[in-house]
């Protein structure tokens, strides 16, 4: 299933009967965001571990992965387990585990581009169980309201020019 970066924004807890997320794209600073909304809104509910692995950990040592994925906790009801710059190679590792369906472990693959050959997206958009969401660089208006909400937030207040300058700095992310 394909989820639209501002659906997740809105009502995040939609998608949480899901447990495995693949969050992908060039804008750094959005995926960051939605990981850690992701984190927050399942740690609300449970004592949970967090666990992080990079892509090629798994691959060298894949025993000891999927005893992780498989194995209880002693301090905690629920997993969540990040693994960073997934790509393609993961993608036999991934059906394994979905098709096993772990409880109370949930999953967020962050990755860079993902193009639309890649058979890492093609089986996280096409899967009813996953959740895929692009993050794409944010247009001019979009990085304006951001920039205006975090500074309120903060009781900053900003000429137009220096915001203006601020967001053409961010280079769209």
């Amino acid at each position: 299933m394909i989820a639209k970066s501002y659906e997740i924004e809105k009502n995040i807890s939609l998608f949480l009967k899901h447990n495995f997320f693949l969050i992908y794209g060039e804008n750094f600073g959005l995926k960051n965001d939605i990981k850690d909304k992701l984190i927050n809104e399942i740690k609300k509910n449970s004592n949970t571990e967090i666990l992080s692995f990079y892509e090629n950990e798994i691959i060298e040592n894949e025993d000891n992965f999927y005893n992780t994925v498989f194995s209880g906790s002693l301090f905690s009801s629920e997993k969540i387990i990040i693994i960073n710059s997934s790509t393609d190679k993961l993608l036999k590792q991934i059906e394994n585990i979905e098709e096993k369906k772990p409880e109370n472990v949930n999953f967020i693959f962050l990755s860079n581009i993902l193009d639309k050959k890649s058979k890492l997206r093609s089986f996280f958009e096409e899967n009813e169980k996953t959740v895929c969401i692009p993050c794409y660089l944010d247009n001019q208006r979009d990085l304006e309201t951001i920039a205006s909400i975090e500074l309120k937030k903060e009781n900053i207040s900003l000429s137009r020019e220096a915001l203006n300058l601020l967001v053409e700095k961010s280079n769209a992310d």
